[in-house]
């Protein structure tokens, strides 16, 4: 039984081949509510309840304006769309306790200060601010839910002259405002303080902010002599009248460099969220660094890890690895009706040199009563994936559980396998618990340039900016191939009861230009100790279009494993490209229980 299957079509349908009645079915998988960054965390569970799909959820009117208006400055992208993916209020609202729980700088009270000033502020905003919208809708507003009330602030509402560029300033100004923060929780520290300035173009009304000071200008788009007329002191010296060309010449640094500015607007404009989780990474990988770096002799957290090779961009090979604990053997502290589990992982690659890669996550597992006592068959797993030059490393793995102390560490030596970009080949056979086939999705915002701020400086620049800019986002997780996702089976383990499935990717096959086509001749065998034990299916050719020409070549199958004995087996895979004559094969050991 032979599946290959074609990368989706832009803006259509996925398309799949099928070879031998192959037939794509979902197994077992409960997932829980979590925050996650940057990882993945399925639990495989014995319960027959499928994984339903949640796409499409309609949110009642209450938590789309909770999600939508209240928190939307603080909430992060990893929490936005766990809370989307929810399917019943009882689950958003056990939501929504932990995401106050996780910002209440004191926990152990039952009043959160972090809530309650949050709310205080969205009400001031909408108080003070509105300006034809909600308050909280407008820059004012959102500076002020974001970071609070400003350490310094002054205002210049009649725009006078001089209010941004000093008493020597030879120009008018917009109405404006300058906010002053000496210090923003969680920016770079080479940031420092932070200067908002808001200006109320042509007196509309609307107070925006500006990427530059420059900007409050009133004059700025008039010609220089006319910026001074009717205040007879345009600025001269020896070298002549001081425009800001020629203060910039001097050293009178006038407006920042652009790509500074861009830098600041992006760190400023980040949500809470995101700098919260930014600061807790950075702190879990300082301690789960340490961990590894003082090699603690006891290791009493059982876990099992699996890295898998493919062929990645450039000379690189692609590692997805995948991590997978005991549920049984971590420790859950009940609250209230809900028991909350906390695991990290950290992942730290080295050569003879040094450090070439490092990572690390936490998990968070909030289970009803129901998940929690089904645990004891139920496996947590977390998926990386990086990429390396072929060679040999060191990897350290530590999973740590916060709850009970636990912790596991590996220390192994890896041989991180090349592959040729011309060279027919096959990758790792990957074990899986299910393979999905994915649709299409094109995550695209189209906006004007207008719209961001930070652009305008670079016009003023005279650099070219396009009217428009197209931004997408890549949802691909580490073991997503083309239009195929791939739930790994760590363990390698398969229930008598269940079915063997697997995945591999061909390379570089051979393609005749006359008949415009490849031809594959793909083999799956089960041996048991060096002995033949079954083929999956009988060996198919498969003729892949040279339309379809692509480096890597997704390919797989499943296996009914109802008639086999519990044991060790291994699963054979052989590839012939027949107009080369080459052949490769690959060999991967699982067990039937």
């Amino acid at each position: 039984m032979i599946l290959y299957i074609e990368r989706s079509s832009r803006g259509g349908c996925s398309r799949e081949s099928i070879f031998g009645g192959f037939t794509m079915k979902k197994v077992t998988l409960l997932f829980l509510l979590s925050f996650f960054f940057g990882a993945t965390l399925c639990v495989f569970s014995s319960s027959s309840q499928e994984k339903k799909g949640t796409k499409n959820i309609a949110l009642p009117e209450k938590y789309k304006k909770w999600l939508e208006e209240e928190v939307i400055y603080i909430i992060s992208d990893n929490e936005k769309e766990v809370f989307k993916s929810l399917r019943t209020d009882e689950e958003r609202e056990n939501f929504i306790n932990i995401f106050w729980k996780r910002r209440d700088p004191t926990p152990e009270t039952p009043f959160n200060e972090y809530r309650e000033e949050h709310y205080r502020r969205i009400e001031y905003a909408n108080k003070n601010y509105f300006e034809g919208k909600a308050g909280w809708r407008t820059d004012r507003g959102r500076v002020y839910i974001m970071f609070g009330p400003p350490d310094f602030m002054e205002t210049n509402p009649g725009g006078g002259r001089g209010f941004v560029f000093g008493e020597q300033a030879p120009t008018s100004e917009f109405p404006s405002e300058i906010w002053v923060y000496r210090n923003i929780p969680g920016l770079k520290a080479r940031i420092g303080r932070v200067e908002f300035t808001f200006v109320n173009y042509y007196s509309a009304g609307s107070y925006q902010l500006a990427s530059n000071p420059a900007l409050a200008n009133a004059l700025r788009n008039v010609s220089l002599p006319a910026r001074y007329a009717g205040y007879n002191d345009m600025p001269v010296d020896s070298q002549g009248p001081q425009t800001p060309a020629s203060a910039a010449a001097k050293g009178q640094q006038m407006f920042e460099n652009p790509m500074e500015q861009l830098t600041l607007l992006a760190e400023l404009t980040k949500s809470r969220g995101e700098v919260l989780e930014e600061l807790e990474r950075s702190t879990r990988l300082r301690k789960l660094k340490g961990i590894v770096e003082t090699k603690e002799s006891v290791s009493n957290l059982s876990f099992f890890s699996k890295e898998n090779y493919l062929m990645g961009s450039g000379n690189l090979t692609y590692i997805p690895i995948s991590i997978e604990v005991a549920a049984k053997d971590l420790g859950f502290n009940k609250v209230e009706d809900t028991y909350n589990g906390m695991v990290n992982f950290y992942i730290e690659v080295k050569d003879e040199n040094s450090t070439v890669y490092q990572g690390s996550d936490r998990l968070e597992m909030n289970l009803r009563e129901e998940t929690y006592r089904r645990r004891l068959t139920d496996y947590y797993q977390y998926t990386r994936s990086f990429s390396l030059k072929p060679g040999e490393y060191f990897i350290h793995i530590v999973v740590w559980d916060e709850f009970n102390g636990k912790v596991g560490y590996i220390d192994r030596k890896i041989s991180v396998p090349p592959f040729s970009s011309k060279e027919f080949g096959l990758s790792e056979i990957i074990l899986a618990r299910d393979i999905k086939v994915l649709e299409p999705q094109e995550e695209k915002v189209v906006i004007d340039s207008k719209d961001v701020p930070a652009l305008k400086s670079l016009e003023e620049k005279g650099m070219k900016v396009p009217e428009k800019i197209q931004v997408s986002e890549d949802q691909a997780g580490p073991f997503v191939f083309g239009n195929l996702e791939i739930n790994p089976n760590t363990l390698a383990e398969y229930m008598r009861n269940s079915e063997l499935i697997f995945f591999y990717q061909i390379y570089n096959p051979t393609y005749d230009e006359g008949l415009n086509m490849a031809k594959l001749l793909i083999e799956h065998q089960i041996w048991k100790d060096n002995k033949f034990v079954a083929t999956i299916d009988q060996p198919q050719e498969a003729q892949i279009p040279i339309a379809q020409k692509m480096i890597g070549l997704n390919s797989g199958a499943r296996y009914d494993l109802s008639k086999f004995e519990p044991g060790k087996y291994t699963l054979l895979v052989r590839v012939k490209d027949i107009f080369s004559g080459k052949s490769q094969e690959k060999k991967v050991d699982f067990k039937v229980k």
